[in-house]
């Protein structure tokens, strides 16, 4: 009960107790000096003797140690610990000794009836107070402080008090100085039981911290996994669609094209499922940015009109789309992921509905102070329909409510992205259903207007697409690739676009093949052996800037990545533009076009929103 606590066997504990200590003690020595001056000087009998200035001597010394030590307490490492405590437990049983044997010498040379004594007996019932404050984190300190500066006094006082009163100045003092040792046992346990708790605190932060970067690195691994496994299915699909489309290319049997068909749906439905996957891992890491840029709404909705109507012919629905939206300005926001929430929206739209119509219904509401609108998207079905209690599973991961939808293909992801994407642009969705007639679903958007009049000019100028059937200017292409299956794919896709192809394996022939001809275009995969994309495609930029070129050459990357991080790092290297695989021709044919205007391609791509 009266001990210090185990947990001051720690060091780092220890020492911090030692710390505490020697700044309570710190001016405590002062006072031993002043109170021993005046007590001698009071009186007439004590003043000027030898034994008076020995006891301040002595206490101006002690309180210069007291400096020192507490000085050496607060600075030193942990290593002089038991030094530390063992100078601090000398000081203060030297100094209660030593007033103990001033009070000795005051009552015995004065008696205890003179002024000087009662100054010393009032002076010690200080210095007990004070002392057990100061040392009351050392329980076993304080009982020997306080024991040593107050119990040889308070005997002595007894002992040489008149009328045989003695005992019960004894019965009083003893009482007082149980009383006092008793709040010291109180200072101790509060003072301990703070420590613990802090160290608790202290203990909780440092496992939160761990948990915290264990977090981390777990989700570092899991970006990372994801990424690699992206990489790694990527690379083979473009194997399995690259040469689905040039099998398609060539004469086949209506069996055969439908088998083709099937192949390239399924090819199409994997990288949906991985980009999904994909899509939630940025979006739970907080690395999904919102590209806002320039886009008109007429097209963008033109171009979703374009690519759902063929799955509605397949699936007998009707596909209706009502546009209240009479917009002359162009709009800032990212269409990327506008077109990714509408995908999800319709495509499962189709997914359940087997008859009836899809109808998708584009309304604008103006923003305050006239800056732009709420675009507001719905899109509504005559399918399944969901029940009340299913609405709200609606937008957690992996999940696909009702019972009839568990036959339908699907991760559970899509509504889960949607709502996030919405979040990120400020957006929000809603829904209305009843089971067995349908679902109703709206996006609002809000988006800003255009301000640049050149944006203003261009949609007002015809497009003139780029149809040729044949080209005598030829677009001269280094391709770098080392994966001979993306080899093969890549040179057939420029074949059918009229390129005419130089093939390097890695950056390093890339390098030597650039230094000794001339091109118009380089297809720079990232990862190769030797030397990769990024550092071949820096040492062409050294070389072109050496030699004084003003106008680079243009660098497409090719990588079976599809991080922002891995698009950021190809632009940075000194890439022109970036396409993730699988790629078709008509997504390489548009960035021909848009870095090379000057050749002219066979099969220009499909007509996209910019």
């Amino acid at each position: 009960m009266w001990s210090d606590p185990e947990v001051i066997k720690d060091e780092k504990i220890r020492t911090s107790t030692n710390q505490e200590v020697a700044r309570r003690m710190r001016l405590g020595g002062l006072f031993y000096v002043v109170c021993c001056s005046a007590i001698t000087q009071m009186s007439t009998a004590l003043s000027g003797q030898f034994q008076g200035i020995l006891f301040i001597s002595i206490f101006i010394v002690l309180s210069v140690i007291r400096f020192a030590v507490c000085h050496f307490a607060l600075k030193e490492s942990v290593t002089r610990t038991r030094v530390v405590e063992h100078s601090i437990s000398i000081i203060y049983i030297a100094t209660a000794t030593t007033w103990s044997l001033l009070l000795i010498w005051i009552f015995t040379s004065l008696g205890v009836t003179e002024h000087a004594a009662t100054l010393a007996v009032i002076a010690t019932v200080g210095f007990i107070a004070g002392g057990i404050a100061a040392t009351a984190p050392r329980i076993r300190l304080m009982l020997a402080f306080g024991f040593l500066i107050y119990i040889p006094g308070l005997l002595c006082l007894a002992f040489l008090y008149p009328n045989d009163s003695g005992w019960i100045l004894i019965v009083i003092g003893l009482a007082y100085f149980t009383f006092t040792m008793h709040n010291g046992k109180l200072q101790h346990d509060n003072y301990w039981a703070a420590r613990q708790q802090t160290l608790l605190l202290e203990k909780q932060a440092i496992d939160l911290e761990r948990a915290h970067q264990q977090a981390v690195a777990a989700n570092k691994a899991k970006s990372a996994f994801l990424a690699t496994m992206s990489h790694e299915i990527r690379t083979p699909m473009n194997g399995v669609l690259g040469m689905t489309e040039i099998l398609a290319s060539t004469a086949l049997t209506q069996e055969q094209k439908n088998h083709i068909d099937v192949i390239r749906n399924s090819g199409k439905t994997l990288l949906r499922i991985i980009d999904d996957v994909l899509d939630l891992a940025k979006l739970e890491a907080h690395k999904l940015k919102i590209v806002n840029r320039s886009f008109d709404l007429e097209s963008f909705i033109s171009e979703i009109e374009h690519l759902f109507t063929p799955r509605a012919k397949e699936k007998s629905l009707d596909f209706i789309i009502q546009t209240d939206c009479p917009l002359s300005r162009r709009l800032i926001g990212d269409p990327d992921r506008i077109k990714q929430i509408l995908f999800n929206l319709l495509g499962n739209a189709f997914k359940f509905t087997q008859s009836g119509e899809i109808r998708l219904i584009v309304q604008c509401s103006p923003l305050a102070k006239q800056e732009g609108i709420i675009l507001q998207l719905t899109v509504s079905d005559t399918g399944i329909g969901i029940s009340p209690e299913n609405q709200k599973l609606l937008f957690q991961e992996f999940i696909q409510v009702g019972e009839s939808s568990q036959h339908i293909q699907g991760t559970g992801l899509g509504l889960v992205i949607t709502r996030n994407l919405l979040a990120l642009m400020g957006g929000k969705i809603s829904i209305t259903s009843q089971e067995g007639k349908g679902s109703q679903f709206t996006a609002s958007i809000p988006l800003r207007f255009d301000t640049d009049l050149s944006n203003v000019t261009l949609i007002q100028q015809p497009e003139t697409p780029t149809l040729q059937t044949s080209t005598t200017n030829h677009c001269r292409v280094l391709l770098v690739e080392d994966n001979e299956v993306n080899q093969i794919i890549s040179k057939a896709i420029l074949k059918q676009l009229g390129c005419e192809i130089t093939l390097a394996n890695d950056g390093q022939e890339a390098i030597e093949a650039f230094s000794s001809a001339p091109f118009d275009l380089i297809l720079m995969d990232c990862n190769m052996p030797v030397m990769d994309g990024f550092e071949a495609t820096q040492q062409i930029r050294n070389l072109e800037h050496q030699q004084n070129i003003t106008t680079p050459i243009p660098i497409i990357a090719l990588t079976a990545h599809a991080f922002d991080e891995i698009k950021q790092q190809c632009l940075d290297a000194g890439m022109n533009e970036y396409l993730s695989k699988p790629f078709d021709k008509h997504q390489l044919a548009k960035l021909i076009n848009q870095l090379l205007p000057e050749h002219e391609i066979k099969n220009p791509p499909i007509r996209t929103t910019s």
